[in-house]
């Protein structure tokens, strides 16, 4: 008799830590998924939800139109690029905060100062249940013009051959590597923020073809296509960035191959001697019209 309750003991126990091992085990799973990345949530499909655009003069525009949100210190044009996906979208809610020369603190710590004052933390105007987000950032903290500018020819058929320059090389490199270090945390405030938001972040580049064209693109024929890829490197950054956040990436460097200021007929960006309709090197209307319509095509409904 006690040889059976010896037995009946023992497997009690072992049922005992059975359930014990469950117990942890369910409470470890339930412990991590309450702490878990929100970039983890699936973001919802668009309905129709708060749109929010925000970034940089690639987004803001930049070319001229005649409007208040031009002349308030962020160039934002009447028909820059949000405004059109607003517009395919038709959002129960649109909010615009994009404002030329932001860098990546400008969207979620600090304030950004202007011509026009200092413009408040962009990610101060997002609201948690925002579906849908844009974003254009990266190139004011890269500054690419610095590389651009140390290949520029003063007369055709000259060449800088940044291509093989052992320094500028190292210097695009912490220059993109700085990029993503500045992005990547603006990105994961912006989801923390808005948990279920889709995020799009647009590329840089698309004003450079492969090739150049004197005084538009005042580069070499093999130093035009370095500067391409050097955007290409960029957009590596940047999607590798926004895939830690669960967003989707809207390349337009390579969705605007062809559409470089060399082409005369039917260009989307202003050439270096662009002063008056856009800022250089930035898009015009084609342009914000032809990013919108990638956007469009990224948004999951």
């Amino acid at each position: 008799m006690w040889k059976v309750r010896g037995s009946l003991v023992r497997e009690y126990r072992r049922g005992v830590r059975a359930l014990a091992a469950v117990l942890i085990a369910a409470f470890v799973t339930a412990l991590v998924a309450a702490t878990a990345s929100p970039a983890q949530a699936a973001p919802v499909r668009y309905t129709g939800g708060p749109y929010i655009a925000m970034g940089d003069s690639r987004a803001s525009g930049g070319f001229f139109t005649p409007t208040p949100e031009y002349f308030d210190g962020c160039k934002r044009s009447a028909l820059n690029y949000p405004k059109y996906v607003a517009a395919m979208t038709l959002p129960r809610r649109f909010v615009d905060t994009s404002c030329a020369g932001a860098q990546s603190a400008h969207l979620y710590r600090a304030a950004q100062h202007t011509s026009r004052g200092a413009k408040a933390v962009q990610l101060n105007l997002v609201p948690r249940d925002a579906q849908l987000i844009t974003v254009s950032i990266g190139g004011n903290d890269m500054q690419w013009a610095a590389i651009l500018a140390q290949c520029a020819i003063r007369q055709p058929l000259t060449d800088r051959r940044c291509r093989h320059n052992p320094r500028l090389e190292n210097e695009v490199r912490w220059r993109v590597q700085l990029m993503e270090n500045r992005v990547t945390p603006a990105l994961r405030a912006i989801r923390q923020k808005a948990p279920r938001a889709q995020i799009i972040v647009v590329g840089l580049g698309g004003f450079v073809g492969n090739s150049g064209c004197w005084p538009l693109i005042p580069l070499s024929d093999p130093d035009a296509r370095w500067m391409r890829q050097v955007f290409y490197r960029a957009n590596d950054a940047l999607l590798r960035a926004t895939t830690k956040v669960g967003g989707a990436f809207v390349d337009a460097n390579r969705g605007s191959a062809g559409h470089d200021p060399c082409n005369l007929v039917n260009p989307w960006y202003e050439s270096a001697l662009s002063n008056r309709i856009a800022l250089p090197y930035h898009v015009n209307q084609a342009g914000a019209l032809a990013i919108a319509m990638m956007i469009n095509g990224a948004i999951r409904r």
